[in-house]
């Protein structure tokens, strides 16, 4: 225990970048699931058919992939990232695949009787999705979002590969001086993950709870 108590404030640190690259990569995938998963119930093959290649594109590669590819080929393209940033475009679109799926299964979970009676009071399609939808699908969708945000939480670990010094590669490192302690160094790791995951589960339990009410 005593090499983890030496190297606690280093590894600690790299909590604060894992916390700014989640947080930033699940506002994102929270916005693009939302826009894509509301594209993906239209009516309109216009609006559909991007949405639904959107999904199946991104959802059939690897993320590791997904991560290299945003930080190596984006550059070539022009778009220069920092590995912050890319690890943060990676995460947050590779999710957003996966909750635009949630969405759009929650979305054609609502009774049809209430496009219709939100339509008859006169609320345009956008409107009637907005206010009368999505509140209630929120309801349905909330723990496998909340899941896919767990899963995404857990996965900041693999943007490592492309140089962010985020908590686990401060583990790494860590263990690659000690070499002599990795069941306590990986298990301290286990700990913290456990921890941040548990919390984050309890609060979107609470939010769900608010919702039924």
């Amino acid at each position: 225990m005593g090499a983890i108590f030496d190297n606690l404030p280093f590894m600690v640190a790299g909590l604060w970048e894992t916390a700014k690259l989640a947080a930033l990569a699940i506002v994102l995938s929270a916005v693009l699931g939302v826009l894509f998963g509301a594209m993906g119930s239209a009516r309109t093959r216009v609006a559909r058919w991007p949405a639904i290649a959107y999904i199946h594109l991104i959802r059939s590669a690897p993320l590791i992939v997904f991560i290299l590819y945003c930080y190596f080929v984006l550059a070539d393209l022009g778009l220069d990232l920092s590995p912050f940033w890319a690890g943060v475009v990676a995460l947050g679109v590779f999710t957003s695949a996966y909750l635009a799926e949630i969405v759009r299964a929650g979305i054609g979970s609502v009774p049809s009787g209430q496009w219709e009676a939100a339509r008859a009071s006169g609320l345009g399609h956008a409107s009637t999705l907005r206010h009368v939808v999505l509140p209630q699908a929120l309801r349905r969708m909330a723990p496998a979002v909340v899941s896919e945000f767990i899963k995404l939480v857990k996965d900041t670990s693999l943007v490592s590969i492309i140089g962010v010094f985020e908590f686990f590669h401060r583990v790494e490192v860590t263990n690659s001086r000690l070499l002599t302690q990795p069941f306590a160094v990986l298990g301290f790791a286990a700990v913290c993950y456990f921890l941040v995951n548990y919390g984050l589960s309890r609060v979107a339990r609470r939010l769900e709870l608010r919702l039924d009410t």
